[in-house]
């Protein structure tokens, strides 16, 4: 089993290399992984005699069959990690980002393969981008909800933005009824027994799913 240092360095060059199309310099791998160079080489000359990375010409660096099927199982736990942390417990993308690079590598797959189909945030995103997932822009709001339905708040879109709403009681999980639909698109939903007026901009960053 790799250390977490050489895992990092695999999935550093998955994502320089456009999920391992191409090659990767020596300097695009150190800058990534914000290393020296020189440390850079001697962690990248291990991984070659590994075979996990191998030369190409032009002195650059291309993931190898073996290294590919690492470096992409690293990414894809990075990537629902951080899309459980920003979507569903609130956390700020850069803080995400840096808690997901702790947890990847010790996290099981049983519990990655469980948070993925939770989140149906599963699939390789391009390099810089983060994964889409079911609080996506096409999710169902409590904007689109109909009065007298009963629905769970499955997450709060830039809950920072919206803490008032996590003063109300209305956070993930949560049981909400619409109680009403106002002309001015505004909604009054009953939550804890206490009805709320929200309005339309601020339904719209509620993301419901039905009630089993």
């Amino acid at each position: 089993m790799l250390s977490s240092t050489f895992e990092d360095y695999l999935e550093a060059v998955f994502m320089i290399t456009e999920n391992g199309e191409r090659s990767a310099t020596l300097q695009e791998i150190a800058d990534a992984l914000d290393s020296e160079v020189a440390d850079a080489e001697v962690t990248t000359s291990f991984l070659i005699g590994e075979g996990y990375l191998e030369w190409v010409p032009g002195d650059a660096f291309r993931l190898t069959a073996k290294g590919k099927t690492i470096a992409s199982e690293v990414a894809r736990k990075h990537r629902v990690l951080q899309c459980f942390l920003t979507e569903v417990l609130g956390i700020e993308e850069e803080a995400a980002n840096r808690e997901a690079c702790a947890l990847e590598h010790d996290i099981s797959d049983e519990i990655i393969d469980r948070l993925s189909s939770y989140l149906d945030c599963d699939g390789c995103p391009p390099p810089g981008r983060r994964a889409g997932c079911r609080w996506g822009q096409d999710a169902c709001t409590l904007l689109d909800c109909e009065e007298g339905d009963t629905v769970r708040v499955a997450a709060v879109r830039r809950p920072r933005r919206n803490r008032r709403l996590l003063d109300l009681g209305i956070f993930p999980g949560e049981i909400v009824e619409i109680r009403r639909k106002l002309p001015n698109h505004s909604v009054v939903v009953r939550v804890k027994g206490c009805d709320i007026g929200i309005s339309p901009e601020i339904a719209t960053s509620i993301v419901v799913e039905s009630c089993p």
